[in-house]
C-alpha cells in the first residue's frame, strides 16, 4: 500500500465518535511498537529514533539519508516508497506506505509509515514528520505469508 494525498484536501476527525475509548498502550505494545520520525527537507537528513534506528539497521549518530533508510525494505517496494517521499517533499502532503524490513537473518517485519509534509518555504525548506509503527513479530518466509 503507497497512498499520498494533498493536505489542502483532507480534514481531520473532527470529534471522536461517542463512547470511544482510546487503546491500553500496554495492549498496543504487545502487538507493536509506534515510534515518532521527522525529516528536514532542507537538509535531506531524517531524525529516527532507537527502535527505528536498529530495525532498519542503522546505527551510530551520524546523519540519516532517504536511500539509507529504505536499504532494508523489500527491494518490491523501495521505489514506490522513494516516489512517494519525492511526491511529499515537492508540496505539503499526507501519506502512509506499508512494506517489511528485511533483516540480517534474513526474517521480514512489517511496518507501516504514516507521514505529513508542511511548512515549505522558497528556499527549500520544509519538515516530513510522522511515525512508523513496527510489528512485534517476525515473518520467516515472506512468500508463505503473502502465497496462503
Amino acid at each position: 500500500m503507497f497512498k499520498i494525498t494533498k493536505t489542502d484536501g483532507i480534514t481531520g476527525f473532527e470529534s471522536s465518535p461517542q463512547d470511544f475509548v482510546a487503546p491500553d498502550p500496554e495492549l498496543i505494545s504487545h502487538f507493536c511498537r509506534i515510534e515518532s520520525w521527522t525529516a528536514d527537507l532542507a537538509t535531506g537528513a531524517f531524525s529516527l529514533g532507537t527502535a527505528a534506528k536498529h530495525l532498519h539497521g542503522l546505527e551510530g549518530n551520524g546523519s540519516i539519508g532517504l536511500l539509507n533508510l529504505v536499504q532494508c525494505y523489500d527491494a518490491e517496494h523501495r521505489q514506490h516508497v522513494l516516489e512517494l517521499f519525492e511526491k511529499a517533499a515537492m508540496a505539503p502532503s499526507s501519506f502512509c506506505f506499508s512494506t517489511t524490513l528485511v533483516l540480517d537473518d534474513d526474517s521480514h517485519v512489517p511496518v507501516m509509515c504514516i507521514g505529513e509534509s508542511s511548512d515549505f518555504a522558497d528556499d527549500g525548506a520544509g519538515n516530513i514528520n510522522g511515525v512508523f509503527v513496527f510489528a512485534s513479530f517476525r515473518v520467516e518466509q515472506k512468500s508463505s505469508v503473502f502465497n496462503q
